[in-house]
């Protein structure tokens, strides 16, 4: 019973801890950090729930195999029944599905029967080739890689050197100079190639890796076509010719020194000129946008500055009341207490002990009109008007309000300013404080974001 009692007052004393140290958490803090953990449990959720969705093992001992062609996966399982007290970490390799020898040569004819489908381009077709062809070097979805090469089936020996390369491997067909109303007659030679189960019963007396590596080649496949000549324009025709016109200059005036380019072509007149390069147009605009950009920089530096010199003057509010309080409690007039606290902190600022700040730099300026003879409630409306905060406009108010009536409530007055003021500062104290916390929270969601993807990445990955 006494132990039951001890341990509920125990409980009782962390909960009035916690729930003491709750209410002191600002209310903004206390969303932001339900929104981070809000967001851990989501993405946990999601993780959880994915993987209840994509289960491994089905069926109690089932791994289902990659497709064909696809690399080895690697899962990290739990195998019970090895210890009778906990189950023991496994790490399995699972290599993709292999097709036999006889299911790989029926894709190998399936392919070659539908070749035309996944290597001719638009309306064309292999009996007249006048454009590039997509000769694919592997079919996912089939597990298979291809290979090419293209023969030309001619008997001289010079046409056969001058179209060997007619079509190259990557399925560019080079059909610029084929005479026009030639075909050139030839074969692409495919060959195929994929993983297959090895012909054997056992792999014991094999290499394990070299067992599952087994690479099969299909004999070459004769894929005929012609090759037309490729289809000109009026203006690609007669670039051709112009181009063909100052090689030919360019060739055979090879000791002269300059190179003639030609001034007329098929009953056209050509002058040339230098490519004008354009780069230089691209700084204006980058001027103007770093002008625009460093206007908009110091606008926002401008209102960074004049917020943090509001916030310095109403942190310093409540100490300009209370030295008024006390040198107006001392027999100086209102008039020689702003003198005064001006010259004693000019005096500290001299000595470094203490910073200038925005409040002493406008009390400084209220010193020199005071000596230039301006009347005194001028000097305290353009004080007020400078500053432009609303508790120097009251207290400026206040003390022309005394000078017409006579200071004889004055100190009551501030001694109520002053509470006031007090009671600002902790506010604006406070909400700097929570402004400081909010900028910390952009670096915070940062790591949060990095520590989420070195934990979700991995475990999707072994999911998928």
């Amino acid at each position: 019973m006494k132990n039951h009692l001890k341990y509920s007052s125990l409980l009782q004393k962390s909960q009035n801890y916690l729930t003491s140290k709750f209410k002191n958490i600002p209310q903004k803090v206390l969303k932001e950090q339900i929104l981070c953990i809000a967001v851990s449990l989501i993405l946990s959720a999601i993780v959880f729930f994915s993987s209840l969705n994509s289960s491994i093992i089905t069926n109690g001992n089932l791994i289902k195999r990659s497709s064909y062609g696809s690399s080895n996966r690697t899962f990290s399982l739990e195998v019970s029944g090895l210890s009778s007290d906990k189950d023991i970490p496994l790490d399995i390799t699972v290599s993709p599905r292999r097709y036999t020898k006889e299911e790989a040569d029926k894709v190998f004819s399936y392919i070659v029967e539908n070749i035309e489908g996944f290597i001719v381009k638009g309306d064309q077709s292999l009996a007249s080739v006048n454009h590039d062809l997509n000769l694919i070097t592997k079919l996912k979805e089939y597990g298979v890689e291809l290979s090419w090469d293209f023969y030309p089936e001619t008997e001289d020996p010079s046409d056969y050197r001058k179209y060997r390369h007619l079509i190259e491997d990557d399925g560019k067909v080079n059909n610029d100079d084929i005479p026009e109303g030639t075909v050139v007659t030839g074969y692409l030679s495919l060959v195929m190639s994929t993983y297959i189960v090895p012909e054997t019963d056992s792999a014991d007396d094999k290499d394990q890796k070299d067992y599952i590596k087994v690479k099969y080649h299909s004999e070459p496949y004769k894929i005929y076509v012609n090759v037309i000549p490729k289809s000109f324009s009026d203006y690609e025709l007669l670039l051709k010719a112009l181009n063909k016109k100052i090689n030919e200059a360019n060739i055979s005036g090879l000791e002269n020194e300059s190179l003639i380019l030609p001034t007329e072509l098929d009953g056209l007149k050509l002058s040339y000129h230098e490519a004008q390069d354009n780069t230089y147009l691209i700084f204006p605009f980058l001027g103007i946008i770093a002008a625009a950009a460093l206007y908009l920089r110091q606008g926002s530096m401008t209102k960074e500055e004049k917020k943090k010199r509001d916030a310095m003057l109403l942190l310093d509010y409540s100490d300009l009341v209370s030295k008024l309080i006390v040198y107006t409690g001392a027999g100086l007039t209102i008039k020689n207490s702003f003198i005064t606290i001006s010259e004693n902190y000019d005096k500290l600022i001299k000595r470094k002990l203490r910073p200038d700040r925005p409040l002493y730099h406008e009390l400084r300026i209220l010193c020199y009109q005071f000596q230039r003879n301006m009347p005194e409630s001028e000097v305290y409306i353009d004080l007020g008007r400078r500053i432009n905060l609303k508790s120097y406009t009251k207290l400026v108010s206040l003390i022309e309000q005394n000078r017409r009536t006579g200071t004889k409530n004055l100190r009551a007055m501030l001694e109520l300013e002053m509470n006031d003021a007090f009671e600002q500062r902790k506010t604006t104290a406070k909400r700097l404080g929570e402004e400081a916390g909010t900028k910390l929270l952009l670096p915070l969601f940062l790591l949060l974001s990095i520590v989420m993807v070195i934990i979700i990445v991995p475990a999707l990955t072994a999911i998928q």
